[in-house]
C-alpha cells in the first residue's frame, strides 16, 4: 500500500503543506524540517499519486466555479488572467473553470449563481462573499455535503470555508487613512466613496480610514460616505456633487472600482490640483491617473496572484489532499507615480 502525504506528515509531526514544499522543492521550510521530511520519504519509498488521480478524475473532468462580481470593475478582468493562467497550467489534468459573473451586487442574483453551479455538480468553488445570512446558510450547508469552498478577497468570519484568500483589508483602510492624514491639511475635508455595505472587504476598508483618521488626524473632517457600486457613472456623480456641496473638499478615498470616475469630475470641475485621491488597485484607470498627478496613491492587492492562487487551492485539496491555512495573505502595496 503507497504511502501518502498525509502520513507522512503525521510521522514528521508537520502539516501537510510542508511536506508538500520539501517534496516539490519549494522554499520556506527549514533545513532541519527538510532533512526530515525527505529521510522519512525515502524510508517509506514515497511515489507520488497525485498525477494518477488526476488522470483518473480527468475522465469526467475536476469542474470548478468562481463567483466574481461584476466585470465593469476592471480588477475583475486581472483577477479572470489569473484564473486563466492556472486553468491553462493544469489543464492537462482534466480541470475545468466554470466563471459566473454578477451583473449587481445584490444577494438574490449570487444566490441563483451559488445554485447554478451547485446543479452543475462542480467539485470546488471560490466564492466573492456578499454578506448575507442567506449565502452564508447556502455555502455552509453546501460544506457539509462535501462541497470544497474557499471565500476570496472579500471574508465573511461565519461561513466555514476551506480558507480565505484575501487582504487584511482593514489595515488597507488604516494605510489609506495614514496617507490621506499626511498629505491634506490637519482640518481637511474628505469625502468617501464606497462600492457597497454588502462586502465586508469596503465594510472593513471604511473602518480602518476612519479610525486611523480619529486616532491620528482628529480634526480631519469626513464629509459624506457615498455607496457608488464599483460604477464609474456614479462615481463621477458623487464627486461633482461633492465639488458642488463642498468648497473646501481636500480629498477623496473610494475603496473599489470607478476611479475613473472621480478623475472626470475633478477634471469638470477643475479641481483636480486641489483635491488629493486615494484609491485602491492597480489597474489601467488608476495606473493612467497616478501617472498624470490625479491620484496620489494607490494601494495594491495583485489581483492576477488572487486569481491564480484560489485555482491552484482548489486544485492541490482536490487532487494532491493538501489541506491549505486558513489564510493565505495578499500584502498591502503602495504605488505613486514614480514607482511604477
Amino acid at each position: 500500500m503507497s504511502v501518502t502525504i498525509k502520513q507522512i506528515a503525521a510521522l514528521a509531526n508537520v502539516s501537510r503543506g510542508t511536506v508538500d514544499r520539501v517534496l516539490n522543492n519549494r522554499p520556506g521550510v527549514n533545513p532541519d524540517t527538510r532533512e526530515k521530511v525527505l529521510k522519512i520519504a525515502g524510508e517509506l519509498h514515497y511515489q507520488p499519486n497525485f498525477l494518477a488521480k488526476a488522470l483518473v478524475n480527468s475522465k469526467e473532468n475536476i469542474k470548478l466555479g468562481v463567483i466574481l462580481t461584476p466585470d465593469y470593475n476592471p480588477f475583475i478582468h486581472q483577477i479572470i488572467k489569473g484564473i486563466e493562467d492556472a486553468q491553462e497550467e493544469f489543464r492537462a489534468f482534466g480541470l475545468k473553470v466554470i466563471i459566473k459573473m454578477m451583473t449587481t451586487l445584490e444577494a438574490a442574483e449570487e444566490l441563483k449563481i451559488i445554485h447554478e453551479l451547485e446543479a452543475e455538480n462542480v467539485n470546488g468553488m471560490a466564492v466573492f462573499p456578499l454578506d448575507h445570512p442567506q449565502i452564508v446558510s447556502v455555502l455552509n450547508h453546501l460544506i457539509e455535503n462535501g462541497t470544497a469552498i474557499l471565500t476570496f478577497n472579500s471574508k465573511a468570519d461565519t461561513i466555514h470555508d476551506l480558507c480565505f484568500i484575501g487582504q487584511n483589508h482593514y489595515k488597507g483602510g488604516r494605510t489609506a487613512g495614514g496617507l490621506m492624514g499626511k498629505i491634506l491639511p490637519p482640518d481637511g475635508q474628505v469625502g468617501v466613496i464606497i462600492s457597497t455595505a454588502d462586502l465586508s472587504c469596503h465594510q472593513e476598508r471604511l473602518k480602518g480610514f476612519q479610525e486611523k483618521l480619529r486616532e491620528s488626524y482628529p480634526k480631519i473632517q469626513i464629509l459624506e460616505i457615498r455607496s457608488n457600486q464599483d460604477r464609474k457613472d456614479d462615481a463621477f456623480k458623487i464627486t461633482l456633487e461633492y465639488c458642488n456641496k463642498y468648497p473646501d473638499l481636500a480629498g477623496i478615498y473610494i475603496t473599489g472600482g470607478g476611479v475613473a470616475g472621480v478623475g472626470s469630475a475633478l477634471d469638470i470641475a477643475g479641481r483636480t490640483a486641489s483635491v488629493h485621491v486615494i484609491c485602491h488597485d492597480l489597474i489601467p484607470d488608476s495606473i493612467a491617473l497616478l501617472q498624470s498627478g490625479v491620484v496620489d496613491f494607490v494601494l495594491g492587492q495583485e489581483p492576477t496572484l488572487q486569481g491564480y492562487q484560489i485555482v491552484k487551492t482548489l486544485f492541490e485539496y482536490l487532487v494532491k489532499d493538501i489541506e491549505p491555512p486558513k489564510l493565505i495573505d495578499i500584502p498591502v502595496t503602495i504605488a505613486i507615480n514614480e514607482s511604477l
